[in-house]
């Protein structure tokens, strides 16, 4: 039994975050991005996430195949 939801936009926007929330990111192949929030879009389209263990920032769109993990409630 997985411990995770998934919610996979699939050309939606995100969902409100907040700044400084921790995140989980997944695409199809696998790759993961795990970080803070750091800003978002007035439009909820891109989000700027805080890298993990000190490697900088990146930009997502919504577009870009990623969906975000969050834990089960």
């Amino acid at each position: 039994m997985s411990t995770l939801q998934t919610t996979r936009p699939q050309g939606q926007v995100w969902p409100e975050l907040s700044r400084h929330q921790n995140v989980v990111l997944q695409d199809a192949r696998g790759n993961r991005i795990e970080g803070t929030i750091d800003g978002m879009t007035n439009d909820r389209s891109t989000l700027w996430i805080q890298l993990k263990g000190g490697l900088g920032r990146q930009l997502i769109h919504h577009l870009d195949g990623y969906w975000l993990e969050t834990p089960a409630a």
